[in-house]
């Protein structure tokens, strides 16, 4: 039995003495949860090597994280215990796990941390507990949300690069399982973009810290990933006049939809799959000599055409490691669908952001990683974007980086093999704007010829319509991981993480994930319209009848199939 929790943090003197009892004798030591349960104050005296415990208190109700004015809510009591790990003597990975003091389901969730971390994801280990999870996040080895930690410091990268969560996965499994005095029964990780990449970092390198695993939009492949984003910023500003206004993104977006949305049989502002949309950006151009914000000028066309195309390099013969070779030009990277290149959130956030060199969202990720990380200049020096070399600059980051950062292995045995029932959910939006989802398609490509059995572990949905891991005008909301991403229910018909959960632990495979949309994106104003996500290489097809905004009018098919199932097989 738990200790009873005291929530003002402040033990009564019954749980005192009950506790000084307990921890009276030698230092903790911490095992597989075949032993008592330790109380929560006693966790601080656990042995973990590499690891201290400064605090392992009672709490509840409402959480304020350190260093924020957002308050966290609605949590059940649970034990807060914060450590930090150092694997080497300029490691310091801090790390949280909290686990509710009852109702716990007997499982080990995982939240991931976006962009260059820096901060625990106290929000997504609070989402964990409200469902019963003991669950837990870091900070990947350092403070702040940069890469200025980088120069000089080649094991914090390694620390954020994939050490860092391996360590808080056995860490944390270790101290749940010392409090319950119970083994875990299943370990799950969800997260999204540098959180994706850090599940397909675990699968690959560390099969044996989870069974479960939801991978969103993942920047897997990392280098080339920065690399399209420099792509990007020099298409934008090495050109005078290239860069692009929000009304020319509007314009984009007009005329692409204008030409490809009628092509799955619905007119809804949304393409199911832009890959089958052929906008030419040409068919934008201003007449000679003109400019306006409803037509392209020359260098904005090109500059539309460089974002569209992706990274690319004339010669390949050094560059074995490239995953994206799809003839000539060498692709180092995917590019960018403009279906909803003007949406709020989408190409004027991530791609072309306020008028000035290095403010977009991806010139700031791609000029920090090969500015502090690659080149190793410290704060506040600048990296100049304007003279990166796709071939020789490209060749020199991937041998720095590529094994610290990519997790673009596509062999899965060893994951198949320590968790026979282990299962992979992957999941990106098609329009979004950070990392192209036609990465993602590569990889789970490679992964299945890579193993013979990868679709019965392994699925894929794409979400049309939806930018960086949520928002954008298609449904976009199916349980991923973000406030405003609440599902229609926690079933899993409609929440993705009940869909893992159901098919690790019971073996049935997600066959359709109902997401919606929310009005204004925002769960409190109502549901505008509701759609089928379908595994690749389906798609939600319309039946002929009923209400396109109600997903229960569509089906999963493939899209060379009839309504009868005939057709090209999968």
């Amino acid at each position: 039995m738990l200790p009873i929790p005291v929530l003002s943090g402040k033990a009564s003197p019954i749980a005192a003495l009950l506790l000084a009892a307990i921890v009276a004798s030698a230092p903790a030591q911490a095992g597989d949860g075949s032993g008592e349960p330790i109380p929560c104050e006693g966790l601080p005296e656990l042995q973990l090597g590499d690891t201290t415990i400064s605090t392992a208190r009672f709490t509840g109700g409402s959480f304020t994280p350190p260093g924020t004015t957002t308050t966290l809510t609605d949590l059940p009591a649970f034990c807060r215990v914060v450590g930090s790990i150092r694997p080497t003597t300029d490691s310091d990975i801090q790390f949280e796990v909290w686990m509710p003091i009852s109702g716990w389901n007997k499982k080990f969730l995982s939240a991931g941390e976006g962009g260059f971390a820096g901060a625990i994801n106290h929000a997504g280990i609070a989402d964990a507990l409200r469902r019963g999870y003991a669950g837990g996040s870091t900070d990947t080895g350092h403070v702040g949300g940069t890469a200025d930690f980088a120069p000089g410091h080649p094991e914090k990268v390694i620390d954020f690069g994939w050490r860092a969560h391996h360590l808080q996965a056995a860490r944390s499994k270790k101290i749940i399982s010392a409090f319950y005095g119970e083994r875990i029964r299943h370990s799950y990780f969800s997260s999204c973009s540098n959180g994706g990449r850090q599940a397909l970092m675990e699968l690959q390198r560390f099969p044996e810290d989870f069974d479960g695993v939801i991978v969103g939009a993942p920047a897997h492949d990392w280098t080339h990933l920065f690399a399209g984003f420099v792509w990007n910023e020099q298409a934008l500003w090495n050109t005078p006049g290239a860069y692009l206004t929000a009304s020319n993104l509007a314009a984009v977006q007009a005329a692409t939809l204008a030409t490809c949305d009628a092509l799955d049989g619905v007119v809804d502002g949304v393409v199911e799959d832009p890959r089958r949309c052929r906008f030419d950006p040409a068919s934008l151009a201003c007449p000679a000599g003109t400019q306006s914000n409803s037509c392209l000028t020359p260098p904005q066309v090109e500059a539309v055409r460089k974002i569209m195309q992706g990274p690319r390099k004339a010669h390949t013969s050094h560059m074995s490691h490239v995953k994206h070779d799809n003839g000539a030009g060498g692709q180092l990277f995917p590019g960018y669908f403009t279906s909803a290149a003007g949406e709020p959130g989408s190409w004027s956030a991530w791609i072309t952001g306020p008028a000035v060199p290095g403010a977009s969202i991806q010139a700031f990720f791609g000029n920090a990683f090969f500015g502090r990380v690659i080149n190793e200049i410290p704060a506040p020096g600048v990296w100049d974007f304007s003279t990166f070399d796709f071939g020789e600059d490209m060749r020199a980051a991937d041998r720095k980086a590529e094994h610290t950062f990519n997790a673009t292995d596509p062999d899965l045995r060893s994951f198949r093999r320590q968790n026979p029932k282990g299962k992979i959910i992957m999941w990106h939006g098609w329009e979004d704007p950070a990392i192209s989802a036609l990465s993602s398609i590569d990889y789970y490509q490679q992964v299945v010829r890579q193993n013979h059995d990868a679709r019965d572990f392994f699925r894929l949905f794409l979400a049309p319509g939806m930018l960086h891991c949520g928002g954008g005008p298609g449904p976009n909301s199916f349980g991923q991981s973000l406030p405003q991403a609440r599902p229609l229910s926690n079933a899993p018909e409609h929440d993705i993480l009940s869909a893992l959960e159901r098919w690790v632990e019971k073996g049935a495979a997600p066959e359709r994930i109902v997401a919606v949309k929310y009005i204004g994106n925002q769960p409190a104003q109502g549901i505008e319209r509701t759609r089928p996500l379908c595994p690749y290489l389906n798609v939600a097809v319309y039946k002929g009848s009923g209400s396109t905004q109600d997903e229960a009018n569509f089906e999963c098919r493939h899209p060379s199939r009839d309504k009868d199932g005939h057709g090209l097989d999968d």
